[in-house]
Formats: C-alpha cells, sequence, structure tokens
C-alpha cells in the first residue's frame, strides 16, 4: 500500500493539460529587478536579532536568501500597538540601508528609474510600456496576502541585486514614525558569499521553447504587496531640491578658488568675503564674459559683494574680455551704490571703451547724470544723441509700466493706415471684422492652428500714428503679409521667439527691406539706436517696451499712448488671412 493510498480515489483518470508557457534560458535582467526565483533554490542564513527597537515596535532580522549573485534580506517587525488609520507612504516611515566595505550605500530610499517593459497584449501584439522600478534594496511582496497577515507582525523582504563585497558590512535601520533611532548592526558578508555559492539551480541546461507552443498572452494576478510603512523614496523634485541644497551648502564650505559659483551667487557678500579669506585670487579670470570677480558683481549690481570686493584690493580698472571696466558693466545695472563705490575707488569715467561710449557718458543718459557732472574731465553728451535719447525714452514711457506678456508674440506697426484701410489690404471686408477680446474672438473655440489664420488690428493715434496688428504667433512680421500693407508707407514686424531671439523685419512700399535681431547689448558696430534703446541697460525693461518702442521707431510712428498695443487682452477687430498670406 502506498504512503497516500488511503487517502485519494483509487483509479483516478488522468488531468488533461495544455501548456500556459514555458520557462526559457534567463534573460539579460535576469535578477536585476527580482530574486531569479523560477530558477533557484536560495540557500539560507540565519541572523536572528533586533535591528531597531522603539517603545511600540521592534524590526528583528531574522535571515538572508542566499542566490548565486544576488540576496534577499528578511526582516520581521513586530508592533504591541497598531495605531488607527493608514495612508500613503510617509518619508518618515521604516528606512532600512547596508553600508559596504567600500563606502557605498544602497538602501530602501534610493531613487527609483523607468523601466522598459515588453509584453503581449490580448490581441497578440507586442507592446511596451515605461514603468517606474525601485533600485537599491528593492522592497518585495513577502507572499502573504491582506486577510492572512497578522495583527501585530509583518515581514518585510528586501531584494539586493548584487552581492556585498568583501569586507565589513552594516545594516542600518531607522523609523521616526515609531520612534526608532538610527541603528547599525553587523552583516557576516563571508557566510553570505559563501552560502551563495550552494544555491541550487533547479533547472540546469534549458533550451528555449518551440515559440509555437508558447502563447500569445496569460494573465496572472498579484495580491499584497510590500509594507505601506516603508518610507519612499524621493521624487525626482524632491532629489532636485535636496541637490540644489546641498550645492548651497557646499559654496559655503570654504575653498581659495571662485568655483562653483551660479550666476546669483555673486550677489552674496557674505559667500564673495568666504572665499577671498580663504584665498580665492581677488583678480582672478572668472565668468562670461570673462573678466574679475569685480566685474561679475558689478554686473548684478550687487553693491555689497563689490564693496567686499574693493576693500580687499580689487582692481578697479581691469578689462574684461570686450574692454569693459566694472564701473561699466555697474552702469549698465543701473546700480546707484554699486556706481557711487566704484567711483569713489577711483575708477575712470570718460575712457571711451565701446565706439565713442564711456560709462560717464553712458551715464549722462540716465536720471544718475549728477553722480559724474561734474568730475574731472566730465564731458556733454551730443546734441543729436541727447535729442535721440529723448525721442526714445518718450516712445518707451507710450507703452506704460504694466508689464506685458511678449512671448510668442507677433506684432507689427504700420505707419499712416487706419483700421479700415488695414482690413482691406490684408484682403478682408470692414463690416465683417468684428470687435472682440481674444476669448470672444471668432477663433476662440478652435485650436492653434486655426488662431494662426486670423490676425488682431488696432488703431494707434499719433502724430503720425497708424495702426497695430497682433497675432500668438510670427505672421505679422512675415514679409508676405508686410508686403500687402506697406505699399505707400512703412511697417515693421517683431517676432518674440519663445525658443529664444527677438526677431525684426522692416518693410517700404511692398517689399522688406531688412530682416535684425534686435534687443540685444550693442557694440561699436551696432546702429546708434541701439544704443537710444538703451539695449545696454540691464533689466530696465522686463516688459519689452524697448523693443516695442524701437520697432515704432523703425515704422515712423510717433505715439504717446500704445498701452493697449501688447495688451493680449484688449479688444481688436479680427481679420482671416487670405490663403496667400497663410502659412
Amino acid at each position: 500500500m502506498g504512503f497516500f493510498d488511503d487517502l485519494v480515489l483509487p483509479e483516478e483518470p488522468a488531468a488533461e493539460r495544455t501548456a500556459l508557457v514555458r520557462l526559457g534560458p534567463p534573460g539579460e535582467d535576469e535578477g536585476r529587478y527580482a530574486p531569479p526565483v523560477d530558477r533557484y533554490a536560495p540557500a539560507f542564513v540565519r541572523q536572528l536579532g533586533v535591528a531597531g527597537d522603539g517603545p511600540e515596535a521592534r524590526v528583528v532580522v531574522t535571515g538572508w536568501s542566499m542566490w548565486p549573485r544576488s540576496a534577499t534580506l528578511h526582516l520581521s517587525v513586530f508592533r504591541r500597538t497598531r495605531w488607527q488609520g493608514s495612508g500613503p507612504p510617509r518619508k518618515s516611515g521604516l528606512r532600512v540601508g547596508l553600508l559596504f566595505s567600500d563606502g557605498r550605500r544602497v538602501t530602501s530610499l534610493d531613487p527609483t528609474v523607468m523601466r522598459d517593459v515588453s509584453y503581449t497584449d490580448t490581441e497578440g501584439q507586442q507592446r511596451r510600456v515605461f514603468t517606474p522600478q525601485a533600485t537599491g534594496l528593492i522592497p518585495l511582496d513577502p507572499g502573504m496576502g491582506p486577510l492572512r497577515r497578522s495583527t501585530f507582525k509583518t515581514d518585510v523582504d528586501l531584494y539586493l541585486p548584487e552581492l556585498p563585497p568583501p569586507g565589513e558590512a552594516r545594516l542600518v535601520v531607522e523609523w521616526p514614525d515609531e520612534e526608532i533611532g538610527e541603528t547599525s548592526t553587523a552583516v557576516d558578508v563571508a557566510a553570505l558569499r559563501a552560502a551563495a555559492s550552494t544555491a541550487m539551480e533547479v533547472w540546469p541546461g534549458l533550451e528555449p521553447p518551440d515559440p509555437a507552443t508558447q502563447p500569445t498572452t496569460f494573465v496572472t494576478a498579484e495580491m499584497s504587496g510590500p509594507p505601506n510603512f516603508l518610507a519612499p523614496p524621493l521624487s525626482e523634485h524632491e532629489l532636485s531640491v535636496l541637490r540644489r541644497e546641498d550645492e548651497a551648502r557646499q559654496r559655503y564650505v570654504p575653498r581659495d578658488d571662485w568655483q562653483q559659483l551660479g550666476y546669483h551667487d555673486w550677489e552674496d557678500a557674505a559667500l564673495v568675503r568666504v572665499r577671498l579669506e580663504e584665498g580665492a585670487p581677488v583678480d582672478a579670470r572668472v565668468g562670461w564674459p570673462e573678466g574679475t570677480p569685480l566685474h561679475q558683481c558689478a554686473a548684478r549690481g550687487a553693491a555689497d559683494s563689490v564693496a567686499v570686493l574693493l576693500a580687499h584690493g580689487a582692481a578697479v580698472d581691469a578689462s574684461d574680455e570686450f574692454g569693459h571696466t566694472p564701473l561699466w558693466h555697474a552702469v549698465c545695472s543701473g546700480s546707484e551704490q554699486s556706481i557711487r563705490a566704484l567711483i569713489d575707488a577711483g575708477a575712470d569715467v570718460w575712457t571711451e571703451q565701446t565706439g565713442p561710449w564711456s560709462p560717464g557718458l553712458l551715464l549722462l543718459t540716465t536720471p544718475l547724470a549728477p553722480l559724474v557732472a561734474g568730475l574731472p574731465g566730465a564731458r556733454e553728451l551730443p546734441a543729436e544723441d541727447a535729442a535721440a535719447f529723448r525721442a526714445a525714452d518718450e516712445l518707451i514711457a507710450a507703452f506704460g509700466e504694466e508689464e506685458l506678456w511678449t512671448e510668442g508674440l507677433g506684432i507689427a506697426f504700420v505707419r499712416g493706415l487706419d483700421e479700415d484701410e488695414v482690413i482691406r489690404r490684408l484682403g478682408a471686408a470692414p463690416a465683417d471684422c468684428p470687435l472682440a477680446d481674444l476669448e470672444h474672438a471668432p477663433f476662440a473655440d478652435e485650436d492653434f492652428e486655426e488662431s494662426l489664420r486670423w490676425v488682431g488690428v488696432t488703431s494707434l493715434p499719433g502724430a503720425p500714428g497708424g495702426c497695430v496688428i497682433t497675432q500668438e504667433g510670427y505672421l505679422p512680421s512675415d514679409e508676405a503679409v508686410l508686403a500687402e500693407l506697406t505699399h505707400g508707407t512703412a511697417a515693421y514686424g517683431i517676432y518674440y521667439n519663445p525658443k529664444g531671439g527677438i526677431f525684426g523685419t522692416l518693410a517700404r512700399d511692398g517689399r522688406a527691406v531688412g530682416h535684425e535681431e534686435i534687443g540685444l547689448t550693442p557694440d561699436e558696430a551696432e546702429p546708434a539706436a541701439a544704443w537710444h534703446f538703451r539695449w545696454w541697460q540691464r533689466g530696465a525693461f522686463s516688459y519689452g517696451a524697448d523693443t516695442l518702442a524701437y520697432a515704432c521707431s523703425q515704422a515712423g510712428l510717433r505715439i504717446t499712448d500704445a498701452g493697449t498695443a501688447a495688451d493680449r487682452h484688449a479688444p481688436r477687430r479680427w481679420v482671416r488671412l487670405p490663403d496667400r498670406l497663410q502659412r
């Protein structure tokens, strides 16, 4: 009589079976994200002890399952009090890590990576999905569904996809929510590595299965999952916050150079002082354009940092790679305190540095002119330039002081034409062009492509005045559109490219006569208008009033109130462009 014969029915018919799927040789990712449970019976290494102790919870290490090239750490969490309520994993949950002999650290908090997974769908099609994948100590499902878990004991399995390197290793546990402080436990690495070599391969020498016998798809269901009291990894945003905080701390670590200073760090006088006191060269060549630390601080209007550098003997008239001194940069920044400090330190005010322009001559065009007007060697602003600056400032003032949204804006100024004439030149009937704001425009409920077939038209009174044409797109600066508008007159179109750059097109008498990138800091070769419209004065017109005023000037408009010209919410008459003008 057989061992089980009295427990089964006699002559039970053989079961009919159809292969669901057959195990093949290991793939490239075998053991990378999960233990190779389909192929090996692991060797178990017992390690029993309390790894973390709190008033109401204890974390016990029970042992290790060793695979040929990896390990699974087994912990059990015992509690004598279960608290009401359970939410998503908390940052102050259970934290587990290993510190290796080579100084490396792997933890249950290591960031996730995006994993590319291929699968066959229910229609037999190969699909790919990108899914977050834990790294470091990877939490596993301990194999007990919620209904089978104990109220006071929970198993925690963490997979280490490598063998610890030879030498000393430490298991580190911390759990702020349960008042368990950071606790370190020794790990017998030699025993783990020895056991790994004894893991039993269950199916050695597997051959690839016949694809014809493999199913097109099959479904498996997984219940349960890792305990939710494990602290989750940080998100990319949280990691970037920590990196920035660490970088900020590193900047204040004493060092004798100017490395690792960001753009705004030059505004931090305490940081500049720390570097100087540690021996950073006061006149080192740094930044762009390459100059001295004094150039960098003056360019940002950082008066306190300028004072610190001057107190440490910075060369007040050093030149950057373009021949500009710190005073030139301070004038361009508009910082009165920086300008005063540099002049008091003996900075050269009147030597020309770009074309006819010196720091003092630029200052004479600003409200800070009294700072230099009475200095030795003082010059007067030529009458022609003074008049040009006044005219440019009047046009800039016409756009008001409210910040305007110019990113992605297309706008053209047309001299001397009223709205009806502009509409007719664009191929439409004035009676068919309604006045409406952007939210109620004829294309308001259409897609973006449809919006690019329309432009808004608004009159601009002046002496001479004209019209302004706008679009959240580039067509107002398009040569063909400007050609239609400029028979017997002139127009200037601008496109504020959201990818970078402000580009202008001038048209006269039906054809484009010039293209340029505008708003850039001028150099000696630039036309005088680039200086008159203050493109050198950094940050003075963040909302684009200087470039809008320049466009008016180039088209020949003289206006005093252009507040609605670039206001995307102001009502306009909307014109659908004819097919020949669409792009």
